[in-house]
């Protein structure tokens, strides 16, 4: 049975909340409870690949295994939906184990670095979420209770004396520097411990600090497009970029809108050089984020000229062949090229040069007729039929070759009867 897109993404909104809503679907219409158990699976699979498999969120898990027990709930028989929901308790559980296993082997150490106060910490913070009534998780979460408050009032201070040390003259480039680190060591502070005071405080005048240093680089990336200076203004959005990450991609709607206009304006850079194949690659590039007006324009032009070049190339590689036929004195193979060709390509300047080539062949007409009538009244029917043969095949309206021919296959054919 399918399933339609839009029954399944409706799905996915009402399942999340079914525990609140009831049966979900009735909400939207009626269908039997094999086909609802059918389309919510789908949409727990969806999203069991995305949160646990690609992004590893295990905070996730209880969502995801609701979908499989609701579809349960409609359909016992779902085989699908009982493989998953076991899938899912298999994920928390290794996760879970493995979170403990971390924990306990560094709560047991007698010394522990920075990082390692930090690996323990979460380790613990995972299993608690992972499984929060379980008695091993929470003796976990007492016995690392004042590590913990040691970890995040070290953790602040450290921030507040990188913020310190700052000179006021710094450079811009040692200031971001400073408020990235500081950052930093914030955030582990908000994973420990979200609802913090002070963490909170810093968190959100470091943000305010990053965020300037984001603006004043974007206004920067449009002034090095105007330079066409495509590969640093590439290289100054990386760098914002993973600044914009640190903040949690506050700008990322405006990062792709800086590299969207940087790749179209590298393109039709290219496009006023005439390089299309590398106008090409960088119009990709800004297609691949946005289907602009403009972009897809731009499209149009370049695969119209890269398929004139195209046929351009090929019928310079057509010339050359005929060339060579012409002058090797295959005249009837030569002038297949030529025919194929005439139909092919009808610009003026190509119309020229074939008709150039045309006249070459005509003009060895001339001596090809005489060599083929002189066969013919040597009595050598063959060879005049084999030369007279290529007047015709060239011009057509050689009449008098074509009556020479005409007698020189009659004649051959007498001799061929005795």
């Amino acid at each position: 049975m399918r399933i339609s897109s839009l029954l399944v993404a409706t799905i996915a909104v009402l399942a999340s909340s079914c525990a609140s809503l009831g049966d979900p679907f009735v909400l939207v219409f009626s269908v039997d409870d094999e086909y609802k158990s059918e389309a919510v699976t789908a949409s727990g699979v969806d999203a069991y690949r995305e949160s646990l498999v690609r992004d590893g969120d295990v905070s996730a898990s209880p969502t995801v295994q609701r979908y499989f027990e609701v579809a349960l709930r409609y359909d016992p028989a779902n085989d699908e939906a009982a493989r998953y929901l076991a899938l899912v308790e298999d994920y928390r559980a290794s996760k879970f184990s493995a979170s403990l296993k971390t924990a306990e082997a560094l709560l047991d150490k007698p010394k522990r670095s920075a990082a390692e106060e930090y690996r323990m910490l979460i380790a613990v913070r995972d299993a608690a979420a992972i499984y929060p009534g379980d008695d091993e998780a929470r003796s976990l979460l007492k016995a690392t209770e004042e590590p913990r408050k040691a970890f995040v009032v070290a953790r602040l201070e450290e921030a507040e004396a990188m913020r310190a040390a700052l000179a006021p003259d710094a450079s811009d480039a040692a200031r971001e520097r400073v408020y990235i680190d500081a950052f930093r060591q914030v955030l582990k502070v908000r994973e420990l411990v979200p609802r913090d005071v002070e963490g909170s405080r810093m968190y959100r005048e470091l943000r305010s600090d990053i965020t300037d240093i984001v603006e004043a680089r974007l206004a920067g990336v449009d002034e090095l497009i105007k330079s066409k200076k495509f590969t640093e203004a590439r290289t100054v959005l990386a760098l914002v970029d993973e600044l914009d990450t640190s903040i949690g991609r506050t700008f990322s709607g405006d990062i792709q809108d800086s590299r969207y206009r940087l790749y179209l304006a590298w393109a039709a850079s290219h496009e006023a050089k005439r390089e299309w194949p590398q106008a090409n690659a960088r119009l990709r590039e800004a297609l691949a984020i946005q289907k602009g007006s403009e972009a897809l324009a731009m499209q149009k032009r370049i695969s119209a000229a890269i398929a004139a070049a195209d046929k351009g190339a090929s019928f310079e590689a057509g010339l050359k062949s005929l060339d060579a036929r012409i002058r090797e004195g295959d005249l009837i193979k030569a002038q297949r090229v030529l025919s194929s060709m005439s139909s092919a390509y009808t610009a003026s300047s190509q119309r020229q040069q074939l008709d150039k080539r045309r006249k070459q062949m005509f003009d060895a007409l001339g001596g090809i007729y005489a060599s083929g009538v002189e066969a013919y009244r040597a009595e050598r029917f063959k060879d005049a039929i084999a030369l007279l043969e290529v007047v015709v095949a060239v011009d057509a309206t050689y009449q008098e070759a074509a009556d020479y021919l005409e007698k020189a296959r009659d004649k051959q054919r007498l001799l061929d009867q005795y």
